[in-house]
């Protein structure tokens, strides 16, 4: 991601935005023990952290966690999607997201590809023990995965643009939910800046 910093600056602060309603939303549940579940919270939790480790890419100044803590949490967050997705084709329960599109695997898919711009941060010795992440190098060493991914997040953009824009201010839905959790439009408009931002920092990989 060469080039003047302000659009890395842009980026990063509306990623952290993403991350910020996630925290609303979570909060917001704490508040409503019926009709928002475990999968609800853990979909919040995997696009809260996904807002936050995109937004330490983009950012020119990194982020205080090291690549190996970012790479420890995406591959929790894959394993557990890829063991719900598992899980939920055995057994044919369907909790559908409140808001968000995509079931578990297209999370698990979202965190391999957060390893994947992982690992193009240097790996030298200096690096891997520092505490504080430096922004990506632009190296990739498997670049068709790389396009591969940044296919995948434009096909899923332009399936979810529709969506985003027909989806109702507010749903009825089981339970006394706060408004926050009964309005599919802004988690889908989320979801889409993050497929959007996901294709756009894989694309110079590939």
């Amino acid at each position: 991601m060469a080039g003047p910093s302000w659009p890395r600056w842009v980026l990063a602060a509306v990623f952290l935005a993403v991350a910020g309603y996630c925290v609303v939303r979570l909060v917001a549940a704490h508040r409503a023990p019926v009709g928002y579940h475990g999968c609800h919270r853990a979909l919040d939790v995997a696009h809260l952290v996904m807002g936050l480790g995109m937004a330490v890419m983009c950012s020119p100044v990194g982020g205080p966690v090291p690549a190996a803590g970012w790479q420890t949490v995406f591959v929790l967050l894959a394993a557990w999607f890829l063991g719900s997705a598992v899980h939920r084709g055995r057994t044919g329960r369907r909790a559908e997201p409140i808001g968000w599109h995509g079931g578990g695997l297209h999370h698990a898919i979202g965190a391999l590809a957060m390893l994947y711009m992982l690992g193009t941060m240097p790996a030298d010795p200096l690096h891997m023990a520092t505490p504080w992440m430096a922004g990506m190098s632009g190296a990739a060493g498997l670049p068709v995965l790389g396009w591969l991914f940044a296919t995948y997040f434009a096909g899923f953009a332009l399936l979810l643009a529709p969506r985003a824009v027909r989806a109702p201010a507010a749903v009825p839905v089981p339970g006394r939910l706060p408004a926050v959790l009964r309005a599919p439009r802004i988690p889908a408009a989320c979801q889409l800046v993050m497929a959007v931002g996901m294709g756009y920092l894989i694309a110079p990989l590939g």
